[in-house]
């Protein structure tokens, strides 16, 4: 037998060879029974034993060979589309996962229900341009947000700069009754990402305060290009009507205020708000050999904004957690634990999915060894965000040393507010957030350009690679990464790593006192 370096290394460079076969065609979901189960406990063995050193490049093999990725992620943008939580697309979504779960191989596939606050959807939403002279401006409504009144909104646009106490002071008296528009920078990082969200529950307060109709957002993104947030937390509608403008038609309409001349508008956004909705989870499961009642979850999100077709966020990693599914029994082995493969859906309403998983399996949450979450399209993975959680640093590079060759080994202790490891961290659950180069998601992100055309499939299939190994190291591993928290110790970490100001920022904090959110209060 080679030693695990050799083997490990010969077997990466076979197999990198192998990515370039053509994918298998994945058939669009069909009304099927699952298949029988595969025998359990069948050529399992541990990551971490010498004697098993051909465990993680058996996976490689599976993830970087002939595999259904490419056609499924195909079908899931271009023939389902945009997939927000409610919405037909969304119901098909689910319908699709279930099956392409089943075609991979685990052991079971079910669905979870859980209900979201209200469902929305965008009318026909326009801006005409009274004075001081017409002229088309593009523009799409901001997620869950109210709808204008049935007539529309006739009123003043007012500047109020960067939407900051600075900006509304000049405003002053003026904002009451208009429509104001808030200014942003180019997208360029991931901190200005974090800062646009972080920015916006404060300037929506100061909106309100003062008595706005309605409040636009400039695009910060070039070239008419538009997109869609939400700035909810809990799925509810937000406090008044918004829009997103493009930058350049923005611009014009902020050159005219700036030149002393009044912009006098009509707006009419007749977003359909309906009573609460039904959405679903789809949790998909391969048994351990030994502790089937202790698990790992590896999760994405399932659902996306539809102005594209959610292929960047977050279609590729809902195939990807499928394919690393696939890859895992293809290998023929069977971890020590279990693992769960969940595809969440309502994250981009406030990561409401994996909140609702997290409540509906809180009995079982000490026996939860980690969530291994994905969120940040097909940019190189370098490693993981462990959620704060110092304690366990040993343990996950020991759990995840197979994938350093992958170039995923650098592993880091911040703690990341924004997708669906938040309710598993709050719940004291171990969390690991791939980190990623940000590569095209930031221009792509929440916007029409997000389409399939964007994906790097060469580095969505390393994705697999990463994530199966990882998934399978956590749950193979003699001990757990570590324990699960306390809500003291939670609430230590969260204030020790500045976490909490990350959830105060969001409006999230509240949420968290009252236990709504995360470990209940003892």
């Amino acid at each position: 037998m080679f030693s695990r370096k050799f083997s490990f290394s010969a077997c990466l460079l076979l197999f990198l060879f192998a990515a370039a076969l053509p994918a298998a065609a994945q058939l669009p979901p069909a009304k099927t029974t699952l298949g029988p189960k595969p025998p359990q406990g069948m050529g399992g063995c541990a990551v971490d034993k010498p004697t098993c050193a051909e465990v993680a490049p058996a996976i490689i093999k599976s993830a970087l060979g002939k595999s259904p990725l490419e056609e499924n992620l195909r079908y899931l943008t271009d023939a389902i589309g945009g997939r927000v939580t409610g919405s037909p697309a969304a119901d098909r979504a689910v319908g699709w996962a279930v099956e392409a779960f089943r075609k991979s191989g685990v052991d079971e596939v079910h669905t979870e229900k859980f209900t979201v606050p209200v469902g929305w959807s965008e009318g026909r939403t326009r801006l005409e341009i009274l004075a001081p002279e017409p002229f088309s401006v593009r523009l799409v409504a901001f997620g869950w947000s109210p709808p204008t009144p049935a007539a529309g909104i006739t009123a003043d646009i007012v500047d109020v700069g960067k939407g900051d106490e600075a900006g509304f002071a000049i405003a002053g008296a003026s904002a009451k009754g208009a429509i104001l528009l808030v200014h942003t920078e180019l997208l360029e990082t991931l901190d200005q990402l974090f800062g646009e969200y972080m920015g916006a529950p404060p300037i929506i307060d100061r909106a309100v305060k003062s008595g706005a109709a309605a409040l636009f957002w400039m695009s910060s993104r070039p070239s008419l290009l538009l997109y869609r947030h939400s700035s909810t937390m809990t799925g509810e509608l937000d406090r008044l009507p918004m829009a997103v403008l493009a930058r350049e038609d923005a611009g014009r309409i902020a050159r005219f205020l700036a030149a002393g001349e009044k912009v006098h508008v009509h707006f009419n956004m007749p977003n359909e708000v309906t009573r609460p909705i039904t959405s679903e989870n789809v949790a998909a499961e391969i048994r351990g050999r030994e502790k089937p009642d202790e698990f790992v979850i590896l999760g994405a999100h399932l659902d996306s904004w539809e102005l594209g077709t959610g292929a960047l966020d977050n279609g590729c990693n809902a195939a990807m957690v499928i394919d690393a599914a696939r890859a895992i029994h293809a290998a023929g082995i069977v971890p020590r634990r279990s693992i769960r493969f969940i595809l969440f859906t309502g994250e981009e309403e406030g990561m409401v999915g994996s909140a609702a998983y997290a409540r509906a399996h809180r009995s079982e949450l000490d026996k939860m060894d980690a969530a291994v979450i994905f969120d940040e399209g097909t940019g190189h993975v370098t490693g993981f965000s462990l959620g704060a959680r110092k304690d366990i640093v040993a343990a996950v590079n020991n759990a995840l040393q197979p994938i350093v060759a992958l170039g995923a080994g650098t592993h880091t202790t911040d703690a990341i507010f924004g997708t669906d490891n938040l309710d598993f961290m709050l719940e004291g659950v171990p969390t690991l957030v791939a980190n990623q180069e940000p590569a095209n998601y930031l221009i792509n992100y929440h916007a029409a350009s997000d389409t399939f055309d964007k994906v790097d499939m060469a580095e969505l299939k390393r994705q697999v690679a990463i994530s199966a190994v990882a998934a399978y190291g956590i749950a193979d591993r003699t001990e757990r990464l570590g324990p699960r928290q306390s809500r003291a110790e939670i609430e230590a970490l969260i204030k020790e790593s500045g976490f909490d100001q990350q959830m105060r920022g969001f409006g999230f904090w509240p949420l968290w006192e009252s236990g709504a959110r995360g470990r209940a209060p003892q």
